[in-house]
């Protein structure tokens, strides 16, 4: 029996494993929204049975990063601009509260730690590694966030943070951004150095809204560069079929 349990825990490690691997896949950008994820294929790469996959892919459904499509199989999840803005907004106000409770908890090494993370951070970019970027990135602001101390809340911003790895690798693509995002960087860690509330309350809503604007922005350009509906092509071959077909007026 104890051996069966212990081949259980196993079991569901693997599983934990699985799932972690392929999520970090997507939030790094490895997979792009509406990507195929095809079950063979996974399988064979990370070494599992095609089971632990189906099940790995069924519990990102759950969490919103899959989409399960009839006959297609499973893809990456995409955001349209309504949700992106909805979730961006609950997010900021969600990072405002984890700076104000992060301001009275912040120590000396708590700081030091930051430098580092952001050191990290830009020797990852100049190597031309957008993993390690994102990575990093996310550790940073994930510190931040976990100076709060208040667990509900660190939970429920990195579950938006999940939702939201469509736009993970958008900032990081334009160097005049990556500029700002570092001077941002910055100023996070200056403000719960030197106790600067007002700062901590308006850095999230610019910082975070650079990707979310780049995204929308990207999504605007792909809906105008889009070629006509089929419906659309047929109703003006139609048109013109009528119109070549038409007497002429005597």
């Amino acid at each position: 029996m104890e051996r069966m349990a212990l081949s259980m825990d196993e079991q569901v490690s693997r599983a934990d494993e699985v799932v972690q691997t392929l999520e970090n896949m997507i939030f790094t950008g490895e997979f792009q929204p509406r990507e195929r994820l095809v079950v063979s294929a996974l399988a064979q790469r990370l070494g599992v049975s095609a089971y632990l996959i189906r099940n790995a892919l069924q519990a990102m459904e759950a969490k919103g990063l899959v989409k399960m499509e009839p006959h297609r199989g499973a893809m990456v999840s995409d955001l349209g601009p309504a949700e992106i803005k909805e979730i961006f907004e609950v997010r900021v106000g969600l990072e405002i509260i984890a700076n104000r409770l992060a301001l009275k908890r912040v120590i000396p090494q708590d700081i030091a730690r930051l430098h580092e993370i952001d050191d990290q951070l830009r020797e990852s970019y100049a190597r031309g590694d957008l993993s390690g970027v994102i990575a990093a990135n996310a550790k940073f602001h994930n510190y931040v966030a976990g100076l709060s101390g208040n667990q509900t809340l660190l939970k429920m911003i990195l579950e938006l943070k999940k939702r939201c790895h469509i736009f993970n690798t958008t900032a990081w693509s334009s160097p005049e951004m990556v500029v700002r995002l570092f001077e941002e960087h910055r100023l996070f860690i200056q403000a719960l150095a030197e106790g600067d509330l007002r700062t901590l309350e308006e850095l999230p809503d610019r910082h975070f809204g650079h990707s979310k604007d780049l995204y929308l922005q990207h999504l605007q350009a792909k809906k105008a560069s889009r070629p006509e509906s089929s419906a659309t092509v047929m109703a003006t071959a139609n048109s013109a079929k009528g119109g070549k077909n038409r007497p002429k007026p005597a």
